[in-house]
């Protein structure tokens, strides 16, 4: 079984992902690899890489980064997606052997194509979820940028704030103690 994949946009038009799949000529745009023993790597999500393995005949999503809270959470909406989709086995989703990956099996259908119908089903997911990334990385950015590279209203320039005995919240000669036990000092807190 051969697969071609090629760099475009994917179509949907109305018709089912078996029948999209026995179509020749579907263009879906991807960051895809194929590794040396046949598996094809997905890269494109920010915190996600997502294997389809032809072989094992299932569908496992590591993390890029294992120190990012919202790892799991963009493998639940994955397979959730890919469920509700019938590209995988409801019961077989599972961890996987290796650290925060999720993994399903994809049933076996002699008549279809079950892994195009897969990686198909997988550039439809990022159609709803890049989106959402893009904004996440743009407002990370916007973020950084503020603290970088403030506008006038929300800087001082060195020099501009005049000097006085007590400024802020610490007072000079209040002890800070842990545990509550500044609060045996002159100002009561």
């Amino acid at each position: 079984m051969s697969l071609n994949i090629k760099i475009g946009s994917a179509s949907d038009n109305g018709i089912s992902d078996a029948e999209l799949a026995k179509k020749g000529g579907i263009k879906v745009r991807l960051n895809i690899r194929k590794t040396l023993d046949g598996n094809i790597v997905i890269s494109d999500h920010p915190d996600i890489d997502i294997i389809v393995m032809p072989k094992a005949s299932k569908v496992l999503a590591l993390a890029k980064k294992l120190n990012s809270g919202v790892v799991y959470g963009a493998q639940s909406r994955l397979f959730e997606f890919l469920q509700s989709r019938g590209v995988i086995e409801p019961d077989s989703i599972q961890g996987g052997n290796i650290y925060a990956s999720l993994e399903a099996s994809i049933p076996q259908a002699s008549e279809l194509p079950t892994i195009k119908i897969a990686v198909l089903n997988v550039a439809k997911w990022f159609e709803d979820e890049l989106p959402v990334a893009e904004f996440l990385e743009d407002y990370n950015q916007e973020v950084a940028d503020d603290f970088t590279d403030p506008d006038a209203v929300h800087s001082t320039e060195l020099g501009q704030v005049p000097q006085a005995a007590e400024k802020g919240s610490i007072k000079p000669g209040v002890v800070r103690a842990p545990y509550g036990l500044s609060l045996y000092n002159s100002y009561g807190y």
